[in-house]
Parts: structure tokens; C-alpha cells; sequence
């Protein structure tokens, strides 16, 4: 079992005086730092990174992210994108996805303490609704969670990954800072079966077998990006997942901070005339598989 990445190299004294606190200060015949207090000087910068990702959900304000996903396994090759807008509180939302960097996006768009959500189609699905938009039961049924949005459940998950790693795997997790120009860059770890679980990565049910034990058991990097002020910017779970004559795994889930929603990113509540209702359950069912189904047949 093999794991690759891109690796950047720790530039450690400029971490230690901008993101730990308490740093050696040189003098005269003694050593600015030994190993010990550097490895714990990283240690501490991979922590307070982790716990600004944390914070940042925790604390979810107005925002406009993108989460960019691809995977490649054996036959599959998926390519995702994701953009969400978060406006006020209680909060007016909207969600897009497209399934590639040039296609049409579908739309989610729900007002502040609304019981439907606005479905705008995308041109491969329109032909779902005789409308340009079909309304459904909200997906915030009990008020806005932020784990619920789309972009954000990506964080969520990454974020049970890391901490199920650390449990089971603490040994192979990396742990990892970074001063760049923008910031920081600290690096931890998820092991592949825990994201598989937790559904970040989107192996299809019939290809899952081709998965290997020992790359189930491998660990991939998850990089968090921060400014200099420590907060949170980002993340990328990237990695490249080998096992002999098992077929390559390639993955990429990239989150980004776009800066913050504001109300003008927002659309309005469509026409009566424009919107087709689905309120029943199978009739639900049929429409969300057809909806989230890459190649479609009307």
C-alpha cells in the first residue's frame, strides 16, 4: 500500500515565531531549539490549526464557499463542484452543483425559516418538471444546521475523519506546519475507510470490492490553509492510494473560503407560475435519483 502526495517543506523558524507561543529566543552558546521543543512547537501549530477548522463551523457566519471534488478509480472518473451562500440569521441559503467545470448549475435556494426549498434544474435535468423549478420539503426541517449545507457537510465529515483517525491510527497521522505567503498550512490525516464511511469519498457501491485492505487502511493528507491571523481558509484532502495490481485510487476534495455571502448573491423566491410542487414521498425518491444521476435518461 502506497500513499502520494505533494510535500512542501516545514519552514520551522518562521512558524515558531508567528504561530507558537513561547519560542527559545537565541543566546550566547546555547541552541535556539532542540528537537523535542521543535517537534512540540509543530505539534502545538498543528492543533491550534485544527481548532480554528473546528471554530469555523462551530461558529458559521456569512459565506460564500466553494468545495471542489474528483475522484478517479479503475473506470470512474468524477469531477464535482459545489458553491454555497449563507446570508443573515436566520439565514437565507443557496446551494449550486455541477458536474463539470463548464456545465449548468442546479440551484437550491432556501429563504430564512422556510418549510420548501427552490430547485432551479439544470439543463441535463430539466426535463424533470415542466417548470423551471420544483419546490420540496426543506432540507432544514428543525431550522438551519450547518452540517446540513452541502459545502459544509464536506467539513464536518472531514473533521469526524481526522478525529476517528487520531483514535485509530494516531501513530500514521501526520502532523505537519507550514509558514506560506498567504499564511499557514498545517497537515493531518484520515484514514481512507474512515472517509469512505463517512461518504466523502463517492466510490460507487459495485467498485467498492476493488478496494484492498491495506488501502482502506492507508492514510491520506488533509492540509488546512489559514491566514495570518490563524483563520480558517480552507482545505484540500488530497492523495494518490496504490496496492499492487489494485486499480489506482486518485482523490481531491478541495474546500475554499470564497469571502462572504451577501444578500445580492442571493435569488429570489420564484413565481408561483414556475414551480412545480413534489411533496410525495416516492414521488421525492424518484426526483432526488434523477436529480443526483451524472447521466440522466428522461
Amino acid at each position: 500500500m502506497r500513499v502520494t502526495q505533494v510535500t512542501r517543506p516545514l519552514v520551522s523558524a518562521v512558524l515558531c515565531v508567528a504561530v507558537t507561543a513561547g519560542c527559545a529566543q537565541p543566546t550566547a552558546g546555547r541552541p535556539v531549539a532542540d528537537r523535542a521543543t521543535a517537534e512540540q512547537a509543530t505539534a502545538d501549530a498543528v492543533k491550534r490549526g485544527i481548532d480554528a477548522f473546528q471554530d469555523h463551523f462551530t461558529n458559521f457566519g456569512d459565506e460564500h464557499a466553494r468545495v471542489y471534488n474528483y475522484l478517479n478509480f479503475g473506470d470512474t472518473k468524477i469531477t464535482t463542484e459545489h458553491e454555497s451562500f449563507k446570508v443573515g440569521e436566520p439565514p437565507s441559503v443557496l446551494s449550486k452543483r455541477r458536474y463539470s467545470s463548464d456545465g449548468d448549475w442546479a440551484e437550491t435556494f432556501t429563504p430564512p425559516e422556510s418549510t420548501v426549498d427552490y430547485i432551479k434544474l439544470d439543463e441535463d435535468h430539466a426535463f424533470l418538471a415542466p417548470t423551471p423549478y420544483v419546490s420540496v420539503p426543506t432540507f432544514y426541517p428543525n431550522g438551519f444546521e450547518t452540517c446540513l449545507l452541502l459545502t459544509a457537510w464536506a467539513a464536518c465529515n472531514v473533521d469526524t475523519s481526522i478525529g476517528q483517525t487520531k483514535l485509530d491510527a494516531p501513530d500514521r497521522q501526520p502532523s505537519e506546519a507550514r509558514a506560506t505567503e498567504d499564511g499557514f498550512e498545517v497537515t493531518t490525516g484520515a484514514l481512507l475507510g474512515v472517509m469512505l464511511d463517512e461518504g466523502i469519498v463517492s466510490i460507487p457501491e459495485e467498485q467498492r470490492k476493488d478496494l484492498t485492505d491495506p488501502m482502506r487502511d492507508t492514510v491520506v493528507p488533509v492540509t488546512i490553509r489559514l491566514d495570518q491571523a490563524m483563520k480558517f481558509t480552507g482545505f484540500e484532502v488530497r492523495g494518490t492510494v496504490t496496492d499492487g495490481d489494485a486499480p489506482k485510487l486518485e482523490i481531491q476534495l478541495e474546500y475554499e473560503v470564497l469571502g462572504e455571502a451577501e444578500e445580492s448573491d442571493l435569488p429570489d423566491v420564484p413565481d408561483k407560475s414556475e414551480i412545480t410542487v413534489i411533496t410525495d414521498k416516492a414521488a421525492l425518491d424518484q426526483f432526488w435519483a434523477k436529480l443526483n444521476d451524472r447521466t440522466p435518461e428522461s
